[in-house]
């Protein structure tokens, strides 16, 4: 029987972000190295600002993030969990919802808090966590035989976001050129400062728009994109 495909339509559209310093010419006559420190620390701080909105971007003026996507799955907690804890459990059922084709892609983003978590985690008697320069031989811990990320963008121990299984290359992201930076003397010409000013222009989102279904099997959505919920 003849079928049509389906397409869905994605508009990204360029978001600015930006980001202004003043500097007297006195200090920057005292302190020679003040402009070449603040040039290289504030691009530093805009990729800072534009990975948190690919983890929690809210899609408005900012890239959507992978917590608050549509095709992300939530895995619930075991019953009787205790709170502000991750188990094995926890960890093999995210595992099970991973898209199978984003397993060889995938990583775990955690809080640091989560280490302690993990450290201690097996499957009967076999370890599930293998700790950087041991037996994984990486610069990553592994979890699953998947690298272990920690980054400042995950959220607190116990809450939605502190560990998440994701495949970044479903996430799709557009720019406008590198960060761009400017200074000029005549904004503040009678304050005798200078202004710096760096614009960068980006947007994003996760390419898929729901959860999959599978097509044999349970009915447990499945997602390149996993999160563990609440344990409180």
């Amino acid at each position: 029987t003849a079928s049509q495909p389906t397409f869905a339509q994605q508009t990204l559209t360029l978001n600015k972000l930006a980001c202004l310093f003043y500097a007297t010419e006195e200090l920057l006559m005292d302190q020679v190295s003040l402009a070449g420190l603040v040039e290289r620390a504030v691009p530093q701080e805009i990729a800072f600002k534009v990975e948190d909105a690919v983890i929690e971007g809210t899609g408005s003026g900012q890239p959507l993030g992978i917590l608050n996507a549509p095709a992300t799955v939530s895995q619930a907690k075991t019953s009787g969990q205790t709170a502000t804890t991750i188990t094995a459990a926890n960890i093999e059922n995210m595992w099970s919802r991973m898209y199978a084709s984003s397993r060889s892609n995938m990583v775990w983003l955690i809080n640091q808090d989560c280490e302690p978590q993990l450290t201690q985690m097996t499957t009967g008697d076999q370890a599930i966590y293998l700790p950087p320069l041991g037996l994984s031989d990486t610069p990553f811990s592994r979890l699953y035989n998947r690298p272990v990320i920690a980054t400042e963008y995950n959220a607190t121990l116990g809450t939605v976001g502190d560990i998440m299984a994701v495949d970044l290359s479903q996430y799709m992201l557009i720019d406008k050129g590198a960060v761009r930076g400017d200074s000029s003397m005549h904004v503040r010409f009678l304050y005798d400062e200078r202004a710096f000013r760096w614009m960068y222009r980006c947007d994003g989102q996760p390419m898929w728009n729901a959860a999959l279904t599978p097509f044999k099997g349970s009915s447990n959505t499945q997602s390149p994109f996993i999160t563990l919920a609440t344990r409180s």
